[in-house]
This record gives structure tokens, C-alpha cells and sequence, in this order.
């Protein structure tokens, strides 16, 4: 929001796609209802991620929560 030249605030969208930097390897026949792993984001943020998700990946966030919402 901007007004006369200068910014008043920000809006954040609700999600955002983020590539994972580091996670620890997925696991084969790992369903989608399984365990979480630590996920480190591009950003440096770290959320919880299903097993199958790998290093490279890119996923959605809730940038209101920092949780994870889909694979992107």
C-alpha cells in the first residue's frame, strides 16, 4: 500500500513456492499420510515436510503459519 510516494504497509500472498535447500534423503514408499522431516528452505526457514519430499524440491508454505501446505 502506497500513498503519496511512501509506503504504508505490505501484504504477503497467503502461500508461496520455496525451494528446499537441505532435507535429509527421501524414503521410497513413503506415503503422503507418513512422518515429517526437517526441511531448510532458500530463505533459511525450517518446516516440517513429508519423508518423501527431497533436497530440490519445490513446495508451498503458509506464509502465515510457516507450514507446509502442497508440493508446488
Amino acid at each position: 500500500l502506497i500513498s503519496e510516494g511512501q509506503v504504508l504497509g505490505i501484504v504477503m500472498p497467503d502461500t508461496m513456492e520455496m525451494v528446499i535447500e537441505e532435507t535429509d534423503p527421501s524414503i521410497k514408499g513413503a506415503s503422503a499420510t507418513a512422518r515429517t522431516k526437517p526441511a531448510t528452505l532458500a530463505t533459511g526457514i525450517t518446516v516440517q515436510v513429508p519423508e518423501y519430499i527431497a533436497q530440490g524440491d519445490v513446495i508451498k508454505i503458509d506464509t502465515r503459519t510457516n507450514t507446509f501446505v502442497s508440493r508446488a
